[in-house]
């Protein structure tokens, strides 16, 4: 036998669980189906603005009626450049129900990225934020979009806020024939009815941009099949749940984890989703205050921040059912922190940490409820086979054997967008005839079925003696340090021989933390207790430690930062703040 044939892993899931069938549907069309008998349910919790299941269901049909009414048609590809405003989601399971695809792009991008990735789509519409349009209306020839539809993030709101917003963000755009508002837009469908094109598995719903912290970004194609997948296995997988709950709606929709986990997953399984189209880590803590939900999804460098934040500092937090952890590796000592946290503030369950990809529609696997292990990430989803392979031979390794995590199942993209041959590199299909996502993490399973990963093949650093050194063992031993906020090791060259990296640990201090004692007390920690070939060179203290876009710590803008760092003259008795 063998980890892929065993799935020991499922005895942890209900009996019935295991006999469902997936859906066969649209994206579409499961929302509806999952909440067929709570149409007066609460949907959207925007601001003040309630929006029902039933509304929501009018909104989208109307805004694909007028889609249609622009010449979408089914296998196009509309570029959408906005947040997460119930405009937008209105607009995305639109485009899938008239089998259409959404591009989700970031906002945040630079003009000429976001005119590549338009480009790249072949769109001929495209959907923006009325802030952003600024940026881009230098670019808009080179864009090529035959309209544009203008969404604002004050439309939906309360009466009071929405004027409040309106005179807050005072924007210039030329609307005209080809540069269309929301309602203007809506209003080419007036009428009109359009029926739902017929349900292909692997149509995409939409094209994820990966975040490029490993290479240049990627569209990812998330279809109706792996989106569906991917709610079906949280909807039946014996979460501590019930329709109602409130889901705190904090990662961005344009990315893998915030479309399928932060969107599509809460709204099948009829939660109220609570919508936060700019979310500032920083306010995080308010946000919990405010809101009080019962679910939610994060980053650990936000958990990290949440933590820190006056306003949950006494409070009774026991309103939360799950605290899901996901988008980057949560290292041992941030766990550690975060259930001391959890305990003092009488949240139930432990930290629901979880794994997963974009090319994986965002969740592998997961912590659910009570099933948990320390420094797990949980046990494969429902419909998910994990295994762990020798990445220079291909074979399956056994349990407890460190070696690349691979994954199969329904979840799986369909390809990167347009990207045969990087496609080709990730997907590869096994001696047992099915299509495995290549990960390029090292992690194992062990004998009870739950998952652990050790990092990135490609974050490893490499001594000249080829002895390999793992920046998560020294992470997760920096960070459990309560002087220490946040913590990333990069490799910088070695000064003593031809080739090589060593370790350089860098770390952003908690409030009051001194710089040069705690760089001198991380030193002398790290030469204690760290294997001898993988102690750092040097540590240093940063104002704040780089986050990407998703969230996670931007460790490849860091290694190239300090690569070439001099660590000759650094003493770890005379330290410095850089």
């Amino acid at each position: 036998m063998s980890i892929s044939k065993d799935r020991i892993w499922m005895k942890y899931y209900p009996e019935e669980s295991a006999k469902l069938e997936q859906p066969k549907k649209t994206a579409y069309a499961y929302l509806k189906e999952s909440n067929a008998e709570r149409l007066d349910h609460i949907a959207l919790r925007y601001y003040g603005t309630e929006i029902t299941y039933r509304t929501l269901f009018a909104d989208i049909e109307q805004c694909a009626a007028a889609f249609a009414a622009l010449g979408v048609q089914p296998g196009e590809v509309v570029s959408v450049l906005a947040v997460a405003v119930p405009e937008c989601i209105a607009a995305m399971y639109a485009l899938n129900k008239l089998g259409a695809t959404a591009n989700t792009m970031d906002p945040r991008q630079d003009k000429d990225s976001i005119s590549r990735m338009t480009r790249e789509s072949g769109s001929r519409f495209l959907v923006v934020m009325d802030v952003a349009f600024a940026k881009i209306e230098p670019v808009l020839s080179k864009m090529a979009q035959k309209k544009l539809v203008e969404i604002s993030a004050s439309r939906s709101l309360p009466a009071l806020k929405k004027w409040v917003m309106q005179m807050k963000t005072r924007v210039h755009i030329p609307y005209g024939k080809n540069i269309l508002t929301w309602d203007k837009f809506l209003t080419l469908g007036a009428g009109c009815t359009v029926g739902d094109a017929p349900y292909v598995g692997d149509r995409a719903f939409t094209l994820a941009h990966t975040g490029g912290t490993t290479g240049t970004p990627k569209a990812v194609m998330l279809t109706n099949d792996s989106v569906n997948a991917a709610a079906f296995n949280f909807l039946h997988c014996g979460l501590d749940a019930k329709p109602k709950d409130t889901f705190l709606g904090i990662i961005p929709v344009f990315t893998s984890y915030g479309v399928v986990c932060g969107m599509h997953m809460p709204l099948v399984m009829g939660f109220t989703l609570i919508p936060i189209p700019k979310f500032d880590p920083h306010k995080f803590g308010h946000l919990i205050r405010q809101f009080k939900p019962n679910h939610m999804i994060s980053t650990p460098a936000f958990y990290e921040m949440m933590m820190q934040s006056p306003a949950v500092k006494n409070m009774d937090l026991s309103f939360i059912i799950t605290m899901g952890s996901g988008g980057d590796t949560m290292n041992e000592g941030l766990e550690e922190k975060l259930h001391a946290f959890m305990k003092a503030h009488h949240i139930k369950y432990p930290l629901a940490q979880g794994y997963g990809m974009s090319e994986a529609s965002a969740a592998v696997s997961f912590c659910v409820n009570s099933i948990y292990k320390k420094g797990s990430v949980g046990i494969p989803s429902l419909c998910t086979t994990v295994s762990i392979f020798d990445p220079d031979t291909g074979r399956e390794l056994d349990y407890d054997q460190v070696g690349e995590v691979c994954m199969t199942g329904m979840t799986t993209m369909k390809g990167y967008y347009h990207q045969e041959e990087e496609t080709a590199h990730i997907l590869r299909r096994h001696e047992d005839g099915k299509i495995w996502i290549h990960s390029g993490d090292l992690g194992y399973m062990d004998r009870d079925g739950f998952l652990y990963i050790i990092g990135r093949s490609k974050r490893m650093i490499t001594r000249f003696d080829g002895h390999k050194v793992y920046p998560y063992h020294l992470e997760s031993m920096v960070c459990a340090m309560p002087q220490v906020r946040n913590c990333c090791v990069v490799g910088v060259k070695d000064q003593s021989h031809g080739q090589g990296d060593e370790p350089l640990v860098l770390v952003e201090l908690a409030e009051g933390a001194e710089s040069s004692a705690t760089c001198r007390t991380i030193y002398e920690e790290c030469q204690r207790r760290a294997e001898e070939r993988g102690r750092p060179v040097a540590v240093l203290t940063m104002e704040t430690i780089p986050l990407t876009g998703a969230g996670k710590n931007d460790f490849c803008r860091l290694s190239r930062q300090f690569h070439e760092y001099d660590y000759a003259n650094w003493d770890p008795a005379v330290v410095g703040k850089l």
